[in-house]
């Protein structure tokens, strides 16, 4: 018996959409954020990333592939603070997707969110070819930002499907719990390293020396962006002879034949990666093996003292 016309454009009305029970597209500039709205959301999320894992993201150019992701995205989340300058703004001068341009619904920049370090004085290109104006962008090192940018991440979840709004909150609450019992675990790992000296290649990774204390007393370029001279690698040199410097870090994109001089000093090179997804590897799982690293650059235990067990659960998140 086929239904009346009246009821069946009532029981339409009343009955929740398709298109509101497909999972939502969200588009991630790194790997990072990708992982985390992966987390949040569930099976009610699909997500894209712009940046591959291991990837140096000054490099990423506005290709058409990643113009046609955000053309269907409900959401965009991304780094902000001129993380994605190299290939973003051009991305969204071009696309006609209102949802994910500043100010739209599915619009989240994280980095508004967060406490910059390193805004320049002034604007002088002198300084540098890679400026950021706004700060140092690289405060996903940071594990505290990290629960910044979960948060944000989650926010912008409710507000594009609310009908989901306490699943995201409850994983997001449970991914915040491991987060914190991790970051207390860390704190006791790289106690042992306040105070060390260290240097980098390029300024990327001022806020995790902050959170633990490290000592970032010189970089190999010598200004951001542009490569060492002869000049500026035998300064270092005598520098890591004077303060008795034993640890450089650099991306892997970098030349290791550029530093060929400064290797042969006693000097430890670590080679990380800035972002997760390497294999797979998950955003606190990322923060856990560079920890994990710096402490056997150091000639310590891969791990510290294990935590007692009643500081907190481990995550668990149930469908």
């Amino acid at each position: 018996m086929k239904m009346p016309r009246l009821a069946l454009a009532i029981s339409l009305f009343l009955a929740p959409s398709l298109a509101a029970q497909e999972p939502l597209e969200i588009v991630a500039t790194v790997p990072d954020l990708a992982n985390l709205v992966e987390v949040i959301g569930g099976e009610r999320v699909h997500v894209k990333t712009m940046v591959p894992p291991g990837s140096d993201p000054h490099s990423i150019l506005p290709k058409a592939s990643l113009l046609l992701k955000l053309s269907r995205a409900d959401g965009l989340i991304l780094m902000g603070i001129d993380y994605e300058h190299a290939f973003l703004p051009a991305l969204l001068e071009k696309t006609r997707n209102r949802k994910v341009l500043p100010g739209g619904v599915g619009y989240m920049n994280v980095g508004a969110r967060i406490q910059a370090l390193e805004i320049p004085e002034n604007l002088d290109r002198m300084q540098g070819a890679d400026l950021h104006p706004r700060g140092n962008p690289h405060y996903n090192l940071d594990p505290e930002n990290g629960r910044i940018m979960a948060q944000a991440a989650r926010d912008l979840l409710q507000g594009l499907a609310p009908q989901w709004e306490e699943e995201f909150a409850a994983r997001w609450q449970a991914w915040d719990t491991e987060a914190q019992r991790r970051i207390q675990k860390w704190e006791q790992w790289m106690a042992p390293l306040k105070g060390k000296k260290i240097m980098t290649y390029h300024s990327s990774w001022p806020y995790f020396a902050k959170r633990y204390g490290l000592d970032v007393v010189a970089q190999v370029e010598p200004k951001p962006g542009l490569p060492p001279s002869a000049k500026h690698l035998l300064a270092l040199k005598k520098q890591i002879r004077q303060e008795k410097i034993s640890l450089l870090i650099m991306e892997p994109w970098y030349s290791e034949s550029r530093i060929k001089s400064l290797t042969q000093e006693d000097l430890t090179l670590l080679k990380l990666t800035i972002t997760s997804g390497v294999d797979g590897q998950s955003y606190l799982d990322f923060l856990e093996s560079i920890v994990t690293k710096m402490r056997l650059a150091h000639g310590l235990p891969a791990k510290g003292d294990p935590l007692p067990e009643a500081i907190a659960p481990r995550m668990q998140i149930t469908d």
